[in-house]
């Protein structure tokens, strides 16, 4: 059941990625205005905060004890039909997708393979590509020369590199200069400021969870948008926080700008560390120009920026809670059947059995789209007769649970007699021997089967009858099905009053018609569960 939550999250998270993307572009869109300018460095705190909220909100899922009035988009199922009576120890779950207002279904361990390969494929390919940057990062740090160390600072220098960039190692921030830049030591000085800048505002570490994500949703598009406009974001930051100080001309800094664009144009730009010209876009940095010497730097109130974050934050949170069963698990698991069986016993003297067919039927009843079908028809179906069936039970002191019988039967109904005479016909599904030894009549004129009321009569005094032969009901409700001399035979063969050993060697007429009613009362004293 964890397995179905983590799926859930998963989807959720893609999902809410996607509307942080949204959401970032927005307020990039309307925070870049001259009019409504945002501080780019409120724009870059709004953006992470809709990363992690992204990544935290869909453990909602987990917090949701209702699941009936959600949207659920797919079900796991514990197998293809309520009739396929094989038994494989190979996965039978299926799992289902409404499409159109039908349901297409898979096998869910097809499923498992096909989503679990292009996730491993996604990760293997982005693994591939980072750890080749990271080497070539690592040679770049080994062959280059250091210029300054200051506490855990070092400056270095490179004759393989044409941009300024930051990196941080646990314990080290790495600053690295394009050896040609050390002959204009203001170029030096402005690139310095920079990258440290980098430092402070902890991109350099913000930028390895932002590769995680990338590793963990290599398929969704709006994760490496995300990471691009985050690294744009970075940048415009570092501009606005230098420009800030006033240490710095807006001009002296875009020739800056200009000249190691100039320089890196046949350079690729790396993605595990911060360079200088970010995505080295050409827009990107003609923006950053304009930004620099038109907009000066925007206004740091909160609360417009705070405005628009909340309002993506709050639609997010909502598509969070909505989406937070995306994939609902319609399997019932030997706890959850232990926990129906502890609803039962309240207040009851049945002796109600969780054993492990009753929780294959169980499936078939409850996991499967055709046995929900037919227990919800035939429990409709049953408030018809219902009146009358209980007074009959209260009348010969039964016990209720032998409501369950006719739904097992005949689905509640009262169905005609066929041409084949071992099958029974109306509610009980009496066949004809067995209906003239309790007084039902049947000639050429009437079938006494089909009135429930008399019916319903000879059914009690079956029931109770076999009752009263083996003192125990689960043998009473095996005898009602296969007939009372086969369940003494199974007696003596076995050598037990167990009428579970009785069904494990084979002495029964319906296979798993013991199972299958003693799954129907469980769940109609559990009638949440098919709602």
């Amino acid at each position: 059941m964890m397995t179905v939550h983590a799926v859930n999250m998963y989807l959720v998270a893609n999902l809410l990625l996607l509307l942080a993307a949204v959401g970032v572009a927005c307020l990039r869109g309307v925070g870049g205005r001259s009019i409504t300018a945002i501080a780019y460095r409120r724009q870059l705190q709004i953006a992470y905060v809709l990363t992690i909220a992204a990544v935290m909100l869909p453990s909602l899922s987990l917090l949701s004890q209702r699941e009936d009035w959600l949207p659920k988009n797919a079900q796991i199922w514990s197998g293809a039909s309520m009739g396929d009576a094989t038994h494989s120890s190979r996965d039978t779950h299926r799992i289902g997708f409404s499409v159109a207002s039908s349901e297409v279904s898979a096998p869910l361990y097809a499923v498992r393979a096909v989503t679990t390969g292009l996730f491993v494929a996604g990760a293997a390919a982005f693994l591939i590509v980072i750890f080749a940057e990271a080497m070539r990062i690592r040679r770049i740090i080994v062959d280059a020369q250091t210029i300054a160390t200051r506490r855990r600072v070092r400056v270095l220098s490179s004759q393989a590199v044409r941009v300024p960039f930051s990196l941080w190692i646990p314990g080290v921030h790495f600053i690295v200069l394009p050896a040609d830049l050390i002959v204009s030591p203001a170029d030096i000085r402005m690139a310095i400021r920079h990258e440290a800048q980098h430092h402070r505002q902890l991109d350099t570490r913000v930028i390895y969870a932002y590769q995680l994500l990338r590793l963990l949703f290599f398929w969704n598009p709006a994760v490496h948008w995300l990471n691009r406009s985050i690294a744009e974001l970075q940048e415009f930051s570092c501009d606005e926080a230098l420009i800030g100080t006033r240490k710095v001309s807006p001009q002296a800094y875009c020739r800056c700008l200009l000249q190691v664009a100039e320089s890196a144009v046949s350079q690729r730009v790396t993605s595990i560390c911060v360079s200088m010209l970010g995505s080295a876009a050409g827009s990107v940095l003609r923006r950053r120009v304009e930004a620099l010497l038109t907009r000066g730097v925007a206004s740091n109130r909160r609360w417009p920026a705070a405005a628009l974050g909340a309002v993506v934050l709050a639609t997010m949170a909502g598509t969070a809670m909505a989406f937070s069963s995306t994939i609902q698990d319609r399997r019932i698991s030997p706890e959850q059947a232990q926990r129906m069986l502890a609803v039962a016993r309240r207040g009851s003297d049945f002796p109600f059995v969780a054993n492990e067919p009753v929780v294959a039927q169980l499936n078939r009843l409850l996991g499967t789209p055709d046995g929900r079908a037919f227990v919800r028809a035939s429990l409709r179906r049953m408030q018809e007769h219902e009146a009358l069936i209980t007074a009959a039970i209260a009348h010969y002191g039964l016990p209720e649970e032998l409501m369950a019988v006719p739904a097992i039967e005949s689905g509640y109904r009262n169905l005609p007699p066929s041409d084949d005479a071992r099958r029974g016909a109306g509610l009980w599904m009496f066949i004809e021997p067995t209906a003239r030894r309790f007084g039902l009549v049947i000639d050429g004129n009437i079938d006494e089967r089909l009135n429930v009321a008399l019916e319903t009569d000879a059914a009690m005094r079956m029931i109770g009858g076999l009752y009263e032969h083996f003192d125990d009901w689960g043998l009473a409700l095996l005898a009602y099905n296969t007939g009372e001399r086969m369940v003494d035979e199974a007696m003596r063969a076995t050598g037990s009053r167990n009428p579970w050993r009785a069904v494990e060697q084979g002495f029964e007429n319906d296979p798993d018609y013991l199972a299958r009613v003693m799954a129907m009362a469980l769940i109609m004293k559990n009638p949440a569960l098919i709602e």
